[in-house]
């Protein structure tokens, strides 16, 4: 569980919003004291989960509580030292709870009671910074209550207040709370980009880094977890074993496995399943087609040839689409045992 903010995380691919972003949070030119007139009250940063958005709202909020207005933040001054360390007084990070208060971003929401800290925080001046900055993170986990409590703090901040949100669309998000956000939509990193900069930045080894890039789809912040986390390789393992095992299964077999993990997997992991899936039966469609070149789990092709000579091509078409479905319906919190359970009875059948 990642309850801590990626501060000074390199990021790849998001030049056009780290300058945009940086424009912000430089002053006006002009005597003192400082002003932001191109600073919006609130930003709301859209994309996949791990490509840059936490990353991106860190520099943002570290720019704007730094000692030393520039647009970046200096790293030297007392505020850039608390902030980096998790006790600046005047940033608070909200994520999403378990009913008895942990923080959960995987299968937690973001509660009434957090709303209150939300607005509390807000109304207080700064205490050694000029602004208060507030970073909400994955807000289509939001409850009813939570949106509906802060909806007039997005329309009508306080005057030193900046409210940042990161979420992964914003299609189970509150239209109106939206509407007051200024929002930048961030795109994967180019595949050559992400893989140049995981061999320079993080010194992995060029085969290495190209299974990497391949992977992660654009998504930075999966690829470095990879190399962090041995965890990352043994569940991609186990997915595989699973993809193969489910496409020889019977209907009654499939089915009581997508009721295990429904009970055992968290809305997060249970997407995290159905990423790889699409990617999985992407390369056997990509196979079926004279197109392996393309095909992204470049270690398994035996794997994917066997399979790929065993499922009809047609079957792998349409299991395509209803897999694309299947991650927008989660997108939107649809309940993922229904989901599992369709995705299950029109899994390819292999002879």
């Amino acid at each position: 569980m990642d309850t801590e903010l990626p501060v000074g995380r390199p990021l790849v691919g998001h030049d056009w919003a780290v300058a945009h972003l940086i424009d912000v949070a430089t002053p006006d030119p002009g005597p003192a004291p400082p002003a932001w007139s191109r600073l919006h009250h609130a930003y709301l940063l859209t994309g996949a989960r791990h490509i840059g958005r936490s990353t991106l709202a860190g520099r943002l909020a570290g720019a704007l509580l730094c000692r030393e207005p520039a647009g970046k933040a200096c790293g030297t001054c007392a505020d850039c030292t608390s902030f980096t360390g998790g006790n600046h007084p005047d940033f608070l990070l909200v994520d999403p709870t378990t009913p008895d208060g942990e923080p959960d971003r995987d299968g937690g929401r973001l509660r009434v009671e957090q709303a209150d800290a939300v607005l509390h925080f807000t109304v207080m001046k700064p205490f050694q910074s000029r602004f208060r900055v507030v970073l909400i993170r994955e807000l289509q986990r939001a409850t009813p209550q939570f949106a509906n409590h802060l909806l007039k703090t997005f329309e009508e901040p306080p005057a030193a207040a900046l409210l940042l949100a990161t979420a992964t669309d914003t299609s189970a998000i509150l239209p109106t709370l939206v509407s007051r956000c200024q929002t930048l939509k961030l795109k994967p990193a180019s595949r050559e980009a992400l893989c140049t900069a995981l061999q320079t930045g993080w010194g992995t080894e060029p085969e290495r880094a190209d299974l990497l890039s391949r992977l992660a789809q654009g998504r930075t912040g999966w690829a470095v977890l990879q190399l962090e986390d041995a965890r990352m390789w043994q569940r991609r393992d186990h997915n595989r074993a699973l993809a193969t095992d489910l496409a020889a299964s019977s209907i009654p077999e499939r089915l009581a496995r997508a009721d295990a993990l429904a009970v055992r997997n968290s809305p997060a992991q249970l997407q995290e399943q159905v990423d790889f899936w699409l990617w999985w039966w992407r390369d056997v469609w990509l196979i079926q087609h004279d197109l392996a070149n393309s095909c992204v789990n470049v270690d398994c092709g035996d794997e994917l040839e066997s399979l790929a000579a065993r499922v009809r091509a047609a079957d792998v078409t349409a299991f395509l689409q209803r897999l694309e479905r299947a991650i927008q319906q989660m997108r939107a919190n649809v309940n993922g045992r229904l989901v599992m359970t369709s995705l299950m009875i029109h899994m390819p059948m292999a002879a």
